[in-house]
């Protein structure tokens, strides 16, 4: 994991660790709508989701934690669930894929480095969640709480 980066957000202006929303009315903010997503993974698997990010299908980050960079690999992750590859690599780490399907991926670092989710937030859409669990977390479960929390997203990026 990258320390250190600022979150990429269609909602604000990036600063340090600090997102802006764009709009403000009086004391009140607009609410990002991925981190409130990433905030319900991180919850519901029990504090194992710890990275979060947001991509398309053409390799552009809109949204990422600050605790990893998903610019370099992100054509490569969507390209690995499209040609539902054995592997996969994030932040040079070599993930083994456990299951795929044309809308999801879910890979493991035999190592011990974590657990990589993919999955679509809407199934007629180009928006795609990538999260990383830690290592000690189940994957199946994982991808249930992430896969939850992406398709709180439809209609909002």
């Amino acid at each position: 994991m990258t320390e250190g980066l600022s979150r990429i957000s269609l909602f604000g202006e990036a600063s340090g660790d600090i997102v802006r929303p764009y709009l403000q009315r009086g004391e009140f903010t607009m609410s990002d709508p991925v981190m409130d997503a990433y905030t319900q993974a991180y919850n519901s698997s029990g504090n194992m989701v710890q990275a979060f990010g947001v991509i398309t299908e053409s390799g552009q980050v809109l949204w990422q934690s600050n605790n990893w960079d998903l610019t370099a690999d992100a054509s490569g992750l969507i390209a690995a669930v499209k040609s539902r590859s054995a592997s996969v690599v994030q932040n040079q780490v070599k993930y083994s894929t456990m299951r795929t399907t044309p809308e999801s991926l879910v890979a493991r670092n035999v190592q011990g480095s974590g657990i990589l989710v993919l999955t679509k937030v809407d199934t007629g859409g180009d928006r795609w969640v990538v999260a990383w669990a830690d290592p000690n977390a189940q994957p199946d479960g994982i991808y249930v709480d992430v896969d939850r929390a992406a398709k709180t997203l439809k209609g909002k990026i």
